[in-house]
């Protein structure tokens, strides 16, 4: 679906909105943006703003025109307070009014950008908030249904007053960017939605393919024989349960001038069943998303090549493959080589992330010298339970990119949280048969996931993003859709041009 975004400055009163969005805050009167309009629809929208709008956080009252001509429908959409509006509130007052004006096949939204703005941010911002929540709010999957959803909303749109012309147009500048960071969540949510049987690692080689056309990118894919040749012993090891032959995937963003390199290594299991070390069958079927990581990096990449930031090369390598039990499967006790030369004791298959992981970051740190690298994934139910579903637990000693990651959570609304990388754990992961085992204790257990990863980085400066709670929501929530959340391109992005500037900076 394509889907626009403009900004308008103009009379509001004759601007034959299909509908216009405005914030109903608890603390705060009736906009005074709306007094032409309300006394052209004789006290009607004040009135309604008094006596019926619920202000509370997620609520929506629509106000329809009673004059038949003009802005059609006036939607008030609850915001709380104003005194605690924050960019991420109008992302979920928009994600609110457009998932619900989508089903009455109102087109396009349009908001009230002015009153929206919150206290110590800029109309920049809060446009582009606004806008992100309502793309993400109105996005639905129906690929494999029968019957499909025939409402669409093509558009978003901000309005400002006509005396403030020269402030739309330094907003238009934003709009490319939204569009395309937007889209690129989509396209992660609706690859993690689809089953695995038709996302497997060569239909997701073929989706880098297309991405790699669209976005400018160059291309590698590697084949079995061909890791096999470079010594990728625990990526080939976790592949061989399954008949899907798995990919290599590596996307590169080279500008002509570049001064740093930034290497993104993403976990794409298609499926994971847990392999020998099964999984229980209590929500398996989640586990068609567990390339969320790999898909992040496969959409971040895409922005990125749309973007075309400068002075940066930008890798994105993605290990695809399945983990499935069978006659071929790796099994516990099995030890297996890397492209490091470490061994690895495979205590548990279903620690499989990890060992595809390990491979991508040395292949990244060998081949392409990254200045700075960071390994995206759903890895760890551990970090599940220590923060829960919304919040992404990151591990790294390199200051910049903390900063760059936790500055990007705020941004973005995709919140990170900074987890100990506490060495004397190692002593959990060492084994009698090998140089490493691949799990540690049941106890600290993403800590010690992301010890396992920081051996396999050398000295490079390095982040490991464990996704594995944001990834998935068991229910709808504004903007954030029952399913695949998409997260991760829009903190990504952001990430990226954060750690640029302190670079730079440095």
């Amino acid at each position: 679906m394509n889907f626009t975004a403009k900004i308008h400055a103009k009379d509001l009163v004759s601007s034959g909105y299909p509908v216009l969005v405005v914030p109903a805050f608890e603390d705060a009167g009736f906009p005074s943006e709306l007094k032409d309009l309300d006394k052209s629809w004789r006290g009607l929208l004040q009135s309604a703003y008094r006596n019926d709008v619920q202000k509370d956080d997620g609520a929506l009252y629509i106000v329809p025109t009673p004059l038949g001509k003009g802005i059609r429908r006036v939607a008030f959409v609850g915001m709380g307070k104003y005194e605690e509006c924050n960019l991420d509130t109008l992302r979920r007052g928009a994600g609110t009014a457009s998932g619900k004006l989508r089903k009455i096949d109102v087109g396009r939204v349009v908001f009230l950008l002015e009153p929206f703005v919150p206290m110590d941010e800029d109309f920049e911002s809060a446009g582009k908030a606004l806008i992100e929540g309502a793309r993400l709010g109105a996005y639905y999957f129906d690929r494999f249904k029968s019957e499909k959803d025939t409402h669409e909303l093509i558009g978003a749109e901000l309005h400002l007053p006509r005396a403030m012309g020269a402030k739309a147009k330094a907003l238009v500048p934003m709009l490319d960017e939204v569009l395309t960071v937007t889209t690129s969540t989509i396209l992660a949510r609706d690859w993690e939605n689809t089953p695995a049987n038709f996302a497997t690692p060569t239909h997701l080689a073929q989706l880098a393919r297309d991405i790699a056309k669209e976005a400018g990118l160059s291309i590698k894919i590697l084949e079995a024989k061909e890791c096999e040749k470079l010594g990728m012993g625990a990526f080939l090891g976790v592949a061989r349960g399954s008949i899907e032959p798995p990919k290599f995937i590596v996307l590169d963003y080279k500008p002509r001038k570049f001064s740093k390199t930034f290497a993104f290594v993403g976990k794409a299991v298609t499926f994971d069943s847990g392999g020998i070390s099964l999984k229980p069958g209590l929500d398996m079927h989640i586990m068609k998303g567990d390339m969320g990581g790999g898909m992040a990096v496969l959409a971040t990449m895409r922005a990125v090549g749309i973007l075309k930031p400068d002075g940066i090369r930008v890798l994105g390598i993605v290990p695809a493959c399945e983990n499935m039990p069978s006659g071929t499967a790796q099994k516990p006790g099995d030890v297996v080589s890397t492209q490091s030369g470490k061994s690895i004791e495979v205590l548990n298959t279903d620690a499989e992330g990890r060992l595809i992981l390990a491979d991508g970051l040395e292949y990244a740190r060998r081949e392409y010298r990254p200045t700075a690298m960071m390994d995206v994934a759903t890895l760890t139910g551990a970090c599940v339970i220590a923060l829960g579903e919304e919040i992404a637990g990151f591990w790294t000693d390199d200051e910049a990119m903390s900063d760059a990651i936790i500055k990007a959570g705020a941004e973005t609304g995709e919140p990170v949280w900074r987890m100990p990388l506490h060495k004397s754990y190692e002593r959990y992961l060492k084994s009698d048969f090998a140089d490493t085992s691949n799990i540690g204790k049941k106890e600290g257990g993403a800590v010690s996931a992301a010890l396992f990863l920081n051996k396999f980085v050398g000295e490079t400066p390095w982040m490991h993003l464990d996704i594995a709670g944001p990834f998935w929501s068991p229910e709808n929530k504004a903007y954030i859709p029952k399913g695949s959340t998409g997260y991760g391109p829009r903190l990504l992005v952001n990430f990226l041009k954060n750690w640029i500037g302190s670079v730079d900076q440095g």
